[in-house]
């Protein structure tokens, strides 16, 4: 079978959710069928500027081929968007009173079709050339990721919806209330991460019809050792991408929380590309992007990996410090966290600063607590996110022609090839 994977950007110095997925899919099928990568030639999500190289190239074993970016980021998208938000921050979006978000979702849904189109176009990136090739080369399967951009959105109008194949990705962010996403999707199979993304799926476009499924995700199984007493040197540790839209102001708050009651307090880590000025703060470390092998020793050693972000679909780095056995402190308005959480009974979901203190202390009281819910997530991440139980549900969604199902065998996984 012949697999085009399309995605935004794509490459082993990015390190978006959703690329990683890609990456990560893109490997494990490239073992049974042949897979082309079909991306952008952008590396900043923000701007969308043609930065790499146009063309096809070999990357990781992968043919990667890349599409001239004619228009990146509209310079009017940052008037769109405060149009579609009204007043209201994003990072405030997921904690609206009920009547106020009632108000902001029938706004919204009142938006012409023409507007959402604009809206969504605007974003970037816009490669007509990446469309054009879908159009005229022959592919058994398009497996597009992300719902958000039209590399997606053009690219499911340029072939035929029962060759198409969605990882959405989504989540309850403002742009998930466009009418157009919901049509748009429900012309083709989803394949979600978590049983909360289908059910938001449904909740927030309950007229269409989706065929969807959750296909969840792969985790290479780090070595299983012991790490430092975290009690030693406490330190609470968020990993990944140091923005707004990543919850950060609210965890800074609940630090700020904890810094007033807790003597000493933990020191909060922070690893990852910062994107957002941060304030001085005692006890606040911003080690930068980290190497794979130092996340996972910053994994072992935290108090509990701590995720403040409402707009998630998954959580990548939950289920990778959960593999670590290290406890997870979470958003509670994020269901995919809150899943993760409950159904692995390895975190704790809190609702606010005085919540998140609460479960810090605990945490740091009582050894017993944290080895219960570290074990508790090793186990939860083996048996249901291992990359051979991974590869298995992707060959059952992309069979091999010869009917052969092998997969990685547990001494042979291998790494995510770009972390």
């Amino acid at each position: 079978m012949k697999i085009a994977i399309i995605v935004q950007r794509f490459g082993r110095e990015i390190l978006g959710g959703a690329e990683r997925h890609a990456a990560l899919v893109a490997s494990l099928l490239a073992r049974h069928h042949e897979v082309e990568v079909l991306t952008s030639a952008a590396a900043d999500y923000r701007t969308w500027a043609p930065v790499l190289p146009p063309g096809p190239a070999r990357e990781d074993g992968l043919v990667v081929r890349r599409f001239v970016v004619e228009r990146g980021r509209e310079p009017f998208w940052p008037a769109l968007h405060d149009l579609l938000l009204d007043g209201v921050a994003a990072e405030d979006f997921a904690g609206l009173a009920p009547a106020d978000r009632e108000a902001f979702e029938r706004r919204v849904r009142a938006w012409p079709e023409a507007l959402q189109e604009a809206y969504l176009r605007a974003q970037g990136p816009h490669c007509p050339t990446l469309h054009d090739h879908l159009r005229t080369t022959r592919y058994d399967r398009h497996l597009f990721f992300t719902y958000l951009y039209p590399t997606t959105l053009d690219g499911l109008d340029a072939i035929a919806p029962a060759r198409a194949r969605v990882v959405p990705t989504f989540h309850d962010e403002p742009t998930a209330l466009l009418p157009i996403v919901g049509r748009r999707l429900a012309r083709t199979r989803l394949l979600c991460s978590t049983q909360a993304e289908v059910a938001l799926l449904s909740r927030l476009h309950p007229a269409p019809q989706f065929d969807a499924r959750v296909l969840g995700y792969g985790v290479a199984l780090p070595e299983d050792r012991p790490a430092a007493d975290p009690c030693d040197s406490p330190y609470l540790l968020f990993a990944g991408r140091i923005d707004p839209q990543k919850g950060i102001a609210e965890l800074l708050h609940w630090y700020a929380a904890l810094r007033s009651v807790a003597v000493p307090a933990p020191r909060l880590v922070l690893a990852g590309e910062v994107l957002m000025d941060l304030p001085r703060m005692p006890g606040l470390e911003t080690p930068g992007v980290v190497s794979e092998e130092r996340k996972l020793e910053l994994m072992r050693g935290a108090l509990a990996l701590v995720h403040a972000s409402p707009f998630e679909s998954l959580g990548i780095v939950l289920l990778e410090a959960a593999a670590c056995r290290t406890p997870l402190i979470v958003n509670a308005t994020c269901a995919a966290m809150v899943e993760i959480c409950q159904e692995g009974h390895c975190g704790i979901p809190v609702r606010d600063a005085a919540e998140a203190v609460a479960a810090v202390q605990a945490l740091a009281a009582d050894v017993a607590l944290r080895n219960k819910l570290g074990a508790a997530g090793r186990a939860f991440v083996t048996d249901r996110f291992s990359l051979a139980a991974y590869e298995q549900r992707l060959l059952e969604e992309f069979p091999r022609r010869d009917g052969a199902s092998s997969v990685v065998s547990a001494g042979n996984r291998r790494s995510d090839p770009f972390f």
